[in-house]
């Protein structure tokens, strides 16, 4: 995240540090344990500053984010949009068939990786391709501001060239992760990616974002770590896993 945050390439990070390109690859791929110096000089040299605080694990949120996981993820978005708020779901699938070169950003993308965070709000954010520091985006649906839309079901496209903490589209495309509707296939911004942004950003739902991400994060990481098991019920499968888990660090 410091690297990516600092525009920095693996080599340009390494050169700082006096170390090899392959020990930064090896740290971000988690095949070396880092240790709290070495993320310091990390952050120094992005010209960051590492803040640690102490907090109370909360894995509350853990049995909502596995039942998430489980589903398909435009079936994420409806299970967590409120009764009576624009669909986004149909919206994205609007974005499917569109093809347009961007990357879904913000509380949607939060909801198709997964995170237990209800919707707030019917928007759908994306970064698309800047020109002449304004977004460039070709017509999809009603225009109804500088940078929004209007999209089906009520949705409206909120289009942001440079989110926080990023360099813009191809910064977030390099990360993103394809996801497949019935209408076609999205680009998502990457959890790391999406934690970035949140880190970066002064809103005032930043902090609680940002803990989401990294909560689907830790379930992830302990999903890929947990023993094989065959329970023929998904409730049930995911009661046990639960129970067979320890904390994961953050």
């Amino acid at each position: 995240m410091a690297r990516r945050r600092a525009g920095l390439t693996q080599r340009d990070l390494a050169d700082r540090l006096g170390v090899r390109q392959a020990t930064i690859a090896r740290w971000e791929r988690g095949d070396r344990q880092v240790g709290i110096e070495d993320v310091e000089a990390v952050a120094g040299a992005c010209e960051l500053h590492l803040e640690a605080r102490l907090v109370v694990e909360d894995r509350s949120w853990w049995p909502q984010i596995a039942l998430q996981l489980e589903l398909d993820p435009l079936d994420r978005v409806r299970r967590l949009t409120p009764s009576g708020a624009p669909d986004l779901a149909a919206a994205l699938g609007q974005l499917a068939v569109s093809s347009q070169h961007l990357v879904v950003i913000g509380e949607a993308a939060g909801a198709l990786q997964g995170w237990p965070l209800v919707l707030s709000g019917g928007a759908v954010d994306v970064c698309a391709q800047a020109a002449d520091g304004a977004p460039l985006l070709t017509a999809i649906g009603p225009r109804v501001a500088r940078d929004e839309y209007e999209l089906q079901g009520g949705a409206c496209l909120r289009v942001v060239a440079e989110p926080a903490g990023t360099a813009g589209l191809l910064d977030l495309w390099r990360g993103s992760e394809r996801m497949r509707t019935p209408d076609g296939e999205i680009r998502v911004g990457s959890l790391v990616d999406l934690l970035r942004i949140a880190d970066a950003s002064t809103h005032r739902s930043a902090r609680l974002e940002a803990l989401a991400y990294q909560a689907v994060l830790d379930v992830r990481v302990a999903q890929l770590t947990a023993p094989s098991r065959h329970e023929p019920a998904a409730g049930d499968r995911i009661d046990a896993w639960l129970k067979q888990q320890t904390p994961v660090t953050t």
